[in-house]
């Protein structure tokens, strides 16, 4: 499926806020109600919207620190444990296996450096297929790319 010009207006009406109604959605975009309905259900059954989710105020929480975290697997060992392992880890927020330099690369949040630590030497430093990490600590936030408007992603009304 091919998303439109509707399809998208719809999907930057919820992208901010998943919660509006259908009435609200169409209030704000102009689209009748049942057009904003039905083409909901098709972007759900289509697999277009993975799935609507709760956005989280992290320091509010206490998990102030984000980290990404590289690692480098050591030659000819299987690191396959890890891979299953890591995501299950609170701490984790995303992991992608890499080309390069590096094998991994984890997204961490924790409460802070100690607590970045205690996860770098008291988890993943204990894995024999885990040659080096190198830590990248993010400072701040200047664009939060999960609120991006959806027309950035090659949108016909672009």
């Amino acid at each position: 499926m091919e998303p439109d010009r509707i399809d998208y207006e719809i999907i930057d009406a919820i992208k901010d806020n998943a919660r509006l109604s259908s009435r609200q959605v169409a209030r704000k975009t102009g689209i009748p109600v049942a057009t904003v309905n039905r083409r909901l259900k098709k972007l759900v059954k289509e697999g277009v919207i993975k799935k609507f989710a709760t956005v989280l105020n992290y320091e509010k929480l206490g998990k102030k620190t984000v980290a990404y975290v590289l690692i480098r697997g050591k030659a000819g060992t299987d690191y396959n444990k890890l891979l299953e392992d890591a995501p299950k880890q609170e701490a984790v927020e995303d992991m992608a296996v890499t080309g390069g330099q590096f094998d991994m690369l984890l997204k961490v949040r924790v409460r802070d450096n100690d607590a970045l630590s205690d996860f770098i030497f008291g988890y993943l430093r204990t894995f024999d297929s885990v040659a080096q990490t190198e830590s990248l600590i993010q400072l701040n936030m200047k664009k939060d790319y999960a609120k991006r408007c959806a027309r950035h992603s090659g949108c016909p009304a672009k």
